[in-house]
Order: C-alpha cells, then sequence, then structure tokens
C-alpha cells in the first residue's frame, strides 16, 4: 500500500465500565487522557460441534484471523501493532514502523471476527483498543495518532504535521469511524454514537467544499494549527486516500442515521469519482500521478527520475468500495453504476481463474506479486454488486475466494522456521543474523504470532516470493474484513426465504449449510427454521438439467431463477441436499510472466506446476477424490447480526 502513496507524496512535496478494570495504563500517550466508560458487550450466540465436510471453512479461516489480528502486537505498547513481519531475518521478527497506524483497520476487523466466531482468544486486547479509540479523538473531533520513536514526524505522509507531537489523518479518521461504528451496533447504549459524530463533525471542519463535491488538503493536520479554507485539490493517488474516509462515513450514517456523515460521504464520493483524475469516465484505473504532468516533466528536466504509468490496483479498489457503500445508503443509482463499471474493467486486469491481481499494473521491468489488499477489494466489490443486484459476480467472487485469497492467509508457521536454519536460502537468497531492538522489534515466537495474518508480497504459487519483509499489516486488516464480507453474504436471509449464494460451509440460525465442493458436486442444507422458498445458486459449470434435489430423502422437482435452483418451501428439520456434476480440467495460464500448469476441480485449483518453494500453494491432493473427507467442527451461530 505504501510505496504509491510515497510517491504521490514526494511529487506533491516537490511541488467500558467493566472493562475499564481490564484496561492497564498506558504506556503511549494519546492526546486524550479522559475518555467515558464503556463495556465490552459479551459475544454471545449458540455453541455446538458438527461433523461437517473437510472443505474451506469460512468460520475456522475467521478464527485464525483472531490471532492474526491479535498476535502481532505489543503488549508493553497498548498492543500496538507491528505493522512489518520480517521474515528475512535470523531470527524472523515484528517491527513497527510509521505504519502502525494501519492499526485502526483492525481495530474494525476485530469485533467482526469475533461475532461471526465466537472467538475469546487474546480477549484482554479488545477494551485496549477500544479505550484508544476514545483517547485518540481531539479537542476538535478529529483522530490523532501520537508521534512515536520509530516515526517522530511521518513526514513524507504528513507534510502539514511535521513536528507535531500528534497528527490527524482523515483516511485513518474514517478507518477509525468503521471500528466505532461496529462498537455501536454491539453496544448502542455505550459512547460510541457520540463520540463518533464528533469525528464526523472534525472531518466536516477541514473539508474543503467545491459545489456538490469536497476534499482534503494533502498530508495531515496537527492540533491546534491553522487550518486552511483554499489548499490545491490532491488527483491521482493523492485522491485515493478519500476513499477510507467515504466508507468510513457511509458506515457511521448506517448506524447511527446521522445525515451529515451521508452529506460529506456523497461530496468525497463524487470528487473521487467525477474530479480525483485517478479514474476514467468508464471507470477505468489511470496511472498514480494523473493531473501531475507538467511536474512530471519538469522533475525529468532536473535530472529527478520518475515513473509515470505505474497504476496501484489496491489505491483504486478501496475508493469504489467506499463510493459502493455510500451510493448504497444513499440510493446513489449513477454512482453505483460508476463503480460496477469500473469493477467490471478491473477484474479484466488479473487472473479471475484463481483471483490474481498484481499490486501495479503498466509495471515493465519487474514480476508484479498479489498483494492481499487489492484482491480482499475485488472479492468485496463482486459480493456486494451481486447482492444489490448490479451485476452477477458470485462465480467471480467463489474462484477468488478458494484460490488465491485462501491461499494467501497464512494456516501454518513450520516453514519459517525451517527457512532461517537455512534450509530454503540459496546463493542469492542470504538471512543474515540480526539484531534486536526492544523498543521497535520483537523476535518472540513471531511464526506463531502471525498464523491467520495475510501474506504481502504471494506470487501465484507461493505465500512469499523470496525477498522483502514478508507481511505488511495492510493486507492484513483488508483481508480479515473480507473474510466478515463472505462471511455475512453465504447465505441472505430475507422474509421470502433464504438463498445460498456461495456454496461453502456456514452455521446460521436458519440453517447450516454442508459443502461437499470439491469432492463432489453435492451441498446439504440442514433447516433450523420454516423457510417460504430456499433457493441454492448452482455453480456456472453445471447446466440446469444435470441438477437434483432432494428433501429427507425424497425427489423434489426444481424451478429456476436465473442461477438459482429454486427448492421451495421447506420446513424445520428438513434436511434438503442438492447435486451436480463436477469434473477436473487442466488448464495452461500465463500469471506474471510465468506459465503456469493448473488443475481445476468446479472452481478449486487442486494443483499447480511449476510449485512454490517456501510455502507452496495448492496442497490439495485429497480434493482429488470423490469420496467427502468429514471432520467434527466446533460451531458459532451468533446472536447478533451486523450487515456490513
Amino acid at each position: 500500500m505504501r510505496g504509491g502513496v510515497v510517491a504521490a507524496a514526494g511529487l506533491l512535496a516537490a511541488a467500558g465500565a467493566a472493562a475499564e478494570t481490564a484496561v492497564r495504563e498506558t504506556k503511549v500517550r494519546f492526546i486524550r487522557q479522559d475518555t467515558p466508560a464503556f463495556s465490552v458487550p459479551a459475544y454471545r450466540g449458540e455453541r455446538y460441534s458438527e461433523l461437517v465436510p473437510d472443505t474451506l471453512d469460512i468460520q475456522e479461516r475467521i478464527n485464525l484471523a483472531v490471532n492474526g489480528l491479535t498476535g502481532p502486537t505489543d503488549a508493553e505498547k497498548d498492543y500496538l501493532i507491528y505493522f512489518r513481519t520480517v521474515l528475512m531475518a535470523k531470527p524472523p521478527k515484528l517491527q513497527h514502523d510509521d505504519s502502525d497506524i494501519c492499526q485502526m483497520k483492525f481495530m474494525e476487523a476485530l469485533p467482526l471476527m469475533r461475532v461471526a466466531s465466537g472467538s475469546d482468544w487474546n480477549a484482554q486486547v479488545d477494551p485496549v483498543w477500544m479505550r484508544t479509540a476514545l483517547r485518540m479523538i481531539g479537542p476538535d473531533g478529529l483522530a490523532y495518532w501520537p508521534s512515536l520513536p520509530w516515526a517522530p514526524n511521518a513526514d513524507v505522509w504528513n507534510p502539514h504535521a511535521i513536528g507535531a507531537d500528534h497528527y490527524a489523518m482523515p483516511l485513518f479518521c474514517g478507518r477509525l469511524l468503521g471500528a466505532m461504528s461496529v462498537y455501536l451496533l454491539r453496544d448502542p447504549s455505550g459512547p460510541w454514537k457520540d463520540e463518533a459524530r464528533k469525528v464526523v463533525d472534525g472531518l466536516r471542519g477541514v473539508a474543503i467544499e467545491q459545489g456538490d463535491y469536497a476534499y482534503f488538503p494533502y498530508g495531515g493536520f496537527a492540533p491546534g494549527r491553522p487550518r486552511v479554507r483554499t489548499a490545491e485539490m490532491p488527483l491521482g493517488i493523492a485522491s485515493s486516500l478519500a476513499g477510507w474516509t467515504t466508507q468510513g462515513l457511509s458506515q457511521y450514517y448506517r448506524a447511527s442515521g446521522y445525515e451529515p456523515a451521508r452529506e460529506l460521504a456523497g461530496r468525497l464520493a463524487r470528487y473521487i469519482a467525477y474530479h480525483g483524475k485517478y479514474y476514467g469516465p468508464d471507470g477505468e484505473f489511470l496511472p498514480n500521478n494523473s493531473g501531475y504532468e507538467d511536474r512530471l516533466e519538469e522533475m525529468r528536466a532536473q535530472g529527478i527520475p520518475v515513473t509515470s504509468s505505474l497504476v496501484h490496483f489496491q489505491h483504486h479498489t478501496v475508493p469504489l468500495l467506499g463510493i459502493l457503500d455510500y451510493a448504497l445508503v444513499a440510493n446513489d443509482r449513477e454512482l453505483a453504476e460508476f463503480v460496477r463499471r469500473s469493477f467490471d474493467w478491473a477484474r479484466r486486469q488479473g487472473n479471475d481463474l484463481v483471483g490474481y491481481f498484481p499490486e501495479n499494473l503498466n509495471n515493465p521491468n519487474e514480476l508484479e506479486t498479489a498483494e492481499t489488499c487489492q484482491l480482499a477489494g475485488m472479492i468485496g466489490l463482486a459480493l456486494k454488486l451481486s447482492q444489490a443486484g448490479l451485476g452477477d459476480y458470485w462465480d467471480n467472487a467463489d474462484r477468488w475466494i478458494r484460490n488465491q485469497f485462501a491461499e494467501n492467509q497464512l494456516q501454518q508457521a513450520d516453514w519459517m522456521y525451517h527457512m532461517i536454519e537455512g534450509t530454503l536460502t540459496t546463493n542469492k537468497i542470504r538471512i543474515a543474523p540480526s539484531a534486536v531492538d526492544p523498543v521497535v522489534e520483537s523476535a518472540d515466537r513471531v511464526p506463531e504470532r502471525v498464523v491467520g495474518g495475510f501474506a504481502g508480497w504471494p506470487t501465484a504459487n507461493d505465500w512469499f516470493v523470496g525477498h522483502g519483509t514478508g507481511m505488511q499489516q495492510c493486507c492484513t486488516g483488508n483481508g480479515t474484513r473480507a473474510l466478515y464480507y463472505i462471511w455475512e453474504h453465504i447465505l441472505t436471509r430475507t422474509d421470502a426465504g433464504l438463498r445460498v449464494n456461495l456454496l461453502l460451509n456456514r452455521p446460521s440460525p436458519w440453517a447450516d449449510v454442508l459443502s461437499h465442493v470439491p469432492y463432489n458436486g453435492r451441498v446439504e442444507v440442514k433447516l433450523k427454521q420454516d423457510c417460504p422458498r430456499l433457493e441454492v445458486r448452482i455453480p456456472s459449470w453445471t447446466r440446469p438439467a444435470e441438477v437434483a434435489c432432494t428433501v429427507n430423502g425424497q425427489p423434489r422437482t426444481l424451478a429456476w431463477n436465473g442461477r438459482y435452483a429454486v427448492v421451495g418451501a421447506v420446513a424445520a428439520r428438513d434436511q434438503v441436499a442438492v447435486t451436480f456434476p463436477i469434473v477436473e480440467r487442466k488448464v495452461g495460464v500465463d500469471i506474471q510472466r510465468q506459465h503456469y500448469y493448473l488443475t481445476i476441480k468446479g472452481h478449486d485449483v487442486v494443483d499447480i506446476y511449476p510449485r512454490g518453494r517456501f510455502a507452496p500453494y495448492y496442497q490439495r491432493n485429497h480434493y482429488r477424490r470423490d469420496d467427502t473427507r468429514w471432520r467434527m467442527m466446533p460451531r458459532f451461530v451468533s446472536a447478533e447480526s451486523i450487515v456490513w
């Protein structure tokens, strides 16, 4: 994420009551000392064990994600995250840097993971982070991050906050609004509605309005310093930063109904889409430095090397999510259609079979890895657009979720130990012993602490590209939030009935879905409540005539609603089975200058050649059998539902 922002910055520079007792004394000095009391409501729900097919299980992945969010944290510094995981070190280490502020993404994702899984792992982190949210709110309502020894000025990101003890960035104010909106939905009687409103009003106070749109001056704000009311409008990649703010404002409006939040979100959405020069007329992605062509020429004339063609993928997908969330809460069909067109353009820039979207487009010299951030954004867009009836991208999402996304989540870490023992080094890859600075770094059980997080620079066949640090926690923040999007969209429950959109295992208050895919084409729905109309979406590789259905072992004739097999009315304790054919096929694909041979069963890649070296992907030989492998799994069905 940071590379594009740094490039743009350089260019512009050239031109709870109960929970309170669990919160220990802080060692990070935030701008606010006295905060209102709050509580951390229990995650209530039904718990049981169930024998389920041993297939991709999103609840299991969400349980892992709780560790990935809470593990790489600094207990001596209010559980501040370590942004970097440095694998190319002996020993591997966690490392603070100036992007630790991405913790606000973690603060939003963690309660969502707990709602879906009921996990209480590392529960001591939650009240500290919730108090941190309150302690960041300054007298003017903006959310301020403290200057820290390893990032005293954040001068590249925040040229207007140099030398300040605290600084605020609108994009992270937006992410904090997202976190506080989750807190509000979970505890409406807590302080979150009023405290988040302060942040909205603080953002309104620094936004510069132009007609029906608005923008923020580039950079950050320091407390007590003058606020500019006229400033150059950020363009190119710098305009994308308002996307995080747009989404947070929209989330808060949906949770609170505070009209000024919706109004500002709309102004920012129109700025990003139509005035920021980061998207073309049909939503096509424009280069990072769009809008600054004259300055680029001046810099080249001065002998300053400048890359003008790079297109950072994730810095386009995040604003699209923000615009879409606004369009959905405001019923803005024009902006929703803009997002759909942009998404259609974007999905053609990667590999649709596996969900490989490069970190940067138009890079003629280097292999571009598939940063999880942009894939998480693309999955979120596919699910939200499909759910809203703005397109049918369920199959696209299903392919991406099952393949690159599922493989990008770290499930085991023993290979990291083998690597540092020297068994995975070559003449070109050396891991030298390194000192550990206890103020900035930790070498304590690093591999175990990052399990459940997401790869920062994976390839099409390996979790680790073999150079660089290995993980950047922006990917874990975005990847875990995408897990909740997936969880939320597997099933849709309305007064009309129940829809199964994705053929993935999913317990719910209404029914449990057991998916045998890809062992064989069979999905079972075990009803817990009467349902007037059950529909199951059938994958695109299957013809309707090939689909069969039984209810309690008796054949049921299916009707069809597009790709949905309409089972009809079913009752509590009914057991529905939908079956269809599934076969293997082999395809050859080119991904980032490498030719791969894929074996695909249904939508799942079950083998890839050449294989990876460090943590090889698609070790899925068990999926190639036709008989289902089963396992007993703990289940949690939450008593609360958060639409996100």
